[in-house]
């Protein structure tokens, strides 16, 4: 899935969101903060445990979840409208359950993408980003309801809820029973 390319000034200006939204909630200075990346590339804070974030965009829009109680939380946010070769991606990344949904529902777009994020969102969530085969990752999805539980004998179990916006698919991923209230959403 090609993204347009962010240019110097765009990535330095979402940099600086990102970070003064982190220093809000931690009570930290932008100065402060050190922000590290794990050996799969997840951004973490230097220094401490407490608060816990991860963030995505599209080409409209931004998310990041943050969370002093919930470790391990995962987010990935798609533009409904975003152009992709949903078929090939669909054979190459969905479980052959998630594949006979997908085609029940005649190729339905919204369905496509809410698999792919609840996908990406345990990912990032677990730490590892996409490391793994993603037809192994059965996430269960279905047409209605928007959320869910994602388990893997390599992951783990992870609970996820879907937020369907106007234009886009959202989705967050945790890996317990913690409620969605105990994130903050930006």
């Amino acid at each position: 899935m090609a993204r347009r390319r962010m240019d110097d000034s765009q990535r330095a200006e979402l940099r600086l969101y990102q970070r003064s939204l982190i220093a809000q909630v931690t009570g930290q200075t932008i100065e402060q903060l050190q922000i590290e990346a794990n050996d799969f590339g997840k951004p973490i804070l230097k220094f401490t445990n407490q608060f816990q974030f991860n963030q995505s965009h599209s080409q409209q829009s931004y998310v990041m979840a943050i969370s002093d109680e919930i470790a391990h939380i995962g987010v990935d946010i798609e533009d409904l409208n975003r152009q992709v070769r949903f078929e090939a991606l669909a054979k190459h990344a969905f479980h052959p359950e998630e594949m006979r949904m997908w085609q029940a529902l005649n190729y339905d777009r919204a369905f496509w993408f809410k698999v792919w994020t609840i996908k990406e969102a345990v990912l990032k969530a677990h730490g590892m980003g996409i490391q793994l085969s993603l037809n192994t990752l059965n996430t269960h999805a279905h047409p209605t309801w928007d959320f869910g539980v994602v388990e893997h004998e390599l992951l783990g179990s992870f609970y996820y809820q879907n937020i369907v916006m106007p234009n886009a698919m959202l989705t967050v991923a945790y890996p317990s029973a913690h409620s969605i209230q105990k994130i903050k959403w930006f």
